[in-house]
């Protein structure tokens, strides 16, 4: 697609000043980020160079990375260059394109980080310590979370080549450590089975399980297979196993940790919270939450920086970032006030944390490229002036590229903010240039090559085809040359027959199949690109969709357990179990101001009447309470150890049903059995003269 666009004469000087290594650079008027993203690709296209994307939030860094992967793959886009399989959900995304999303999790919780987010972190640092990247998208938190060095990240994983000497002793271990559970068979991502010289594992980087051969301490054979079949698939000289998660300890490392803390968090108002920690460690066990406090004897001495050289780093909206940065860290040290006095134990931010000198050491130096939407002369205007969002939504400058959202108030993310469990207000008002940019990470003064490439947001048509039609002829009357693109291509056959009604036949490289976050144009390329979204609304064309085998997964998954999906058979009152927390009651729904966005909580008590608040995106790890005894609930005590105990009677449960499994499967092996001949004529006769169809049910007993 990109060689069907004019050039652009900025973009191309752009290139040439990254090139020759520029330090900094500003570039405005891009206001969404499929336009930041398209002109990203371009210059990456010509500079080779790795891009380092900075952006605000996890959202964001997914916003990005759907729009960049969809431009780094636009050759292939056209409807007609669509494979269906490829364009199928996967697991494997585009290998140049990675992303670092920041732990969501309150570090001062007691709760550990989501498993999901631990495989994508940890498995981004490997590929990272392995090679570079093309780009990579991570949030504020992630820029100033500390991680482990790279060396050590490579220690948690493995590259085994066939006929080279590797330990099967040493992978097990290595697997144990990075966070695979043992399985027998494995049955999905995150698993390894071992049998004699044979160890079978399946790495979250690998689109199917791999089955090695050991004979001795050396590599005989790889094999990937199918995980239902047990058929090999393929042979390969050489496997990579990415870690599961960033973090590893010991049983030794457990008991260490129990015995500093004591000395750290000697006094007596520790004493229950911290105990209901240390008998868990003192075994040599892992307890919840203890990612965030095992850098008490296992310092966390890297950070993303250290991973990354001659990168250059896109800072997206450097106002937003920094007001971000400012919330972000006074919310840490005010949780950290407030758990201490509580009794409850946790470490200091800046040993979890780069602080903003060493953030402001780490920058310093590095090469950056600015995206502002109002470019620098309105960053430097005095803060006191507030910028009307009414007046830049007309002139059709929205940072979100969404229709009826204006643009972000650059202040707002400084703005008045309640910590959702304290309720705690963090210092607002009127706020002074010194009080808003106290990091001082991005300073307009600084001297840099400014640039400017106007983006415009697309118009909406609510479906509304006798319109859009009508734009389609206007606009193949002038130069710009006009994309259109859906996310399936069924939606895209679908569009081509409604046009031709109108006498409009679009070119087959000028239809394209994918995800973008929204549709814009860029005069200065004559270009101007459609989304599905922007033509038929949000909610619309399901009737034309073939749902992805993501999508069946989902509600595969979703059929299983008591997991909550919505809340209209849940009433206040009701009693639910957090997978982390035990029972608790749900107390319905509240809208906390978190870091100047308002975000929607559940709400639940536990004992003492203390409240946890579940960000109602985190309704995995909630689920209704069912029992079938009579007896009255009682509630798990927050950060108690009941709830731990109680977990750990269960999986020693599930171990004595799993070894009473195996005993009697065993008797059954060897017992001698009864083969019946199959089936002659007649049974086949009775089964077609049955009156009835078979169920989808019965078909599949």
């Amino acid at each position: 697609m990109l060689n069907l666009i004019d050039a652009n004469a900025e973009i191309v000087r752009l290139e040439n000043e990254i090139k020759s290594g520029v330090r900094v650079i500003s570039l405005s008027g891009l206001t969404s980020t499929a336009a930041k993203a398209f002109v990203l690709s371009q210059i990456r296209c010509a500079t080779g160079s790795t891009f380092v994307v900075v952006t605000d939030t996890n959202s964001t860094v997914d916003e990005w990375s759907c729009d960049l992967d969809f431009w780094d793959n636009s050759d292939n886009r056209s409807q007609f260059k669509v494979d269906s399989e490829k364009t199928s959900s996967s697991r494997i995304s585009h290998s140049s394109i990675l992303t670092l999303p920041s732990f969501e999790t309150d570090i001062y919780s007691g709760v550990s980080p989501h498993a999901e987010t631990q495989e994508v972190r940890a498995l981004t640092l490997w590929k990272l310590a392995q090679d570079k990247a093309d780009f990579l998208l991570l949030s504020t938190k992630s820029l100033v979370t500390r991680t482990l060095p790279a060396e050590e990240i490579r220690l948690l994983g493995a590259i085994l080549k066939r006929d080279k000497d590797f330990a099967p002793e040493e992978l097990i271990t290595r697997l144990v450590s990075s966070g695979y559970v043992r399985e027998e068979p494995l049955n999905g991502v995150g698993q390894f089975s071992v049998r004699g010289g044979i160890v079978d594992v399946w790495s979250p980087d690998a689109e199917t399980p791999v089955r090695i051969e050991f004979f001795g301490d050396t590599v005989d054979s790889i094999r990937g297979f199918d995980p239902e079949t047990q058929l090999s698939t393929s042979q390969l000289k050489e496997i990579s196993i990415a870690p599961m998660r960033e973090f590893s300890a010991s049983m030794q490392d457990f008991k260490d940790w129990a015995f500093f803390s004591r000395e750290r968090f000697s006094g007596e108002r520790f004493t229950r919270n911290l105990k209901d920690r240390t008998d868990f460690a003192d075994e040599g066990e892992s307890f919840s939450g203890w990612e965030f406090l095992l850098p008490l004897i296992k310092p966390l001495n890297a950070s993303i920086f250290d991973y990354l050289e001659n990168v250059v780093f896109v800072i997206d909206e450097p106002q937003i970032i920094e007001h971000s940065l400012e919330t972000f860290y006074d919310s840490m040290q005010a949780r950290l006030a407030e758990i201490t006095a509580a009794g409850d134990v946790g470490l200091k931010p800046n040993e979890l944390f780069l602080d903003g000198a060493e953030l402001r050491e780490k920058l310093d130096g590095r090469q950056r490229l600015e995206l502002r939407a109002l470019g620098k002369t309105a960053a430097a205007t005095d803060e006191e002036f507030e910028i009307n969002p009414d007046v830049l939504a007309n002139e059709g400058r929205n940072l979100s590229g969404s229709e009826g959202v204006s643009i972000v108030d650059m202040r707002s993310r400084n703005a008045e903010s309640k910590n959702p469990k304290s309720g705690n207000t963090l210092p607002t008002g009127r706020v002074s240039a010194s009080e808003t940019n106290p990091l001082f990470l991005f300073p307009t003064v600084e001297k840099s090559s400014d640039y400017e490439i106007q983006s415009r947001s697309t118009r909406k048509f609510h479906g509304n085809v006798s319109d859009f039609s009508a734009e389609i002829k206007s606009q193949a009357k002038t130069q710009i040359k006009t994309f259109i693109v859906t996310q399936t291509i069924g939606m895209s056959e679908r569009l081509e027959e409604l046009l031709r009604e109108y006498d409009i036949s679009i070119p087959p490289d000028f239809m394209m199949v994918g995800d973008l976050s929204g549709g814009f144009e860029l005069s200065s390329s004559n270009l101007l690109v459609y989304t599905e979204t922007d033509i038929f609304g949000e909610a619309h064309g399901s009737e034309f969709r073939v749902p992805s085998e993501k999508t069946k997964a989902r509600t595969t998954k979703s059929m299983l357990g008591a997991f909550i999906s919505d809340f209209r058979d849940l009433k206040a009152g009701d009693y639910v179990v957090h997978v982390d927390h035990g029972i608790g009651r749900f107390e319905g729904l509240q809208t906390l101001d978190t870091g100047g966005v308002q975000r929607e909580f559940m709400l639940l008590i536990y004992a003492d009447n203390t409240k946890l608040f579940v960000p109602v995106e985190r309704l995995d790890l909630v689920s209704r309470y069912s029992s079938g005894e009579s007896a009255e609930v009682t509630l798990d005590r927050l950060g108690g150890i009941g709830w731990q105990k109680t977990k750990a009677k269960a999986k020693r449960a599930m171990r004595d049903m799993a070894d009473e499994l195996l005993r009697l499967y065993a008797e059954r092996k060897l017992v001698t059995g009864f083969a019946f001949s199959p089936d002659a004529p007649w049974q086949h006769e009775f089964e077609d003269a049955f009156p009835f169809d078979l169920t989808v049910d019965q078909a599949s007993a």
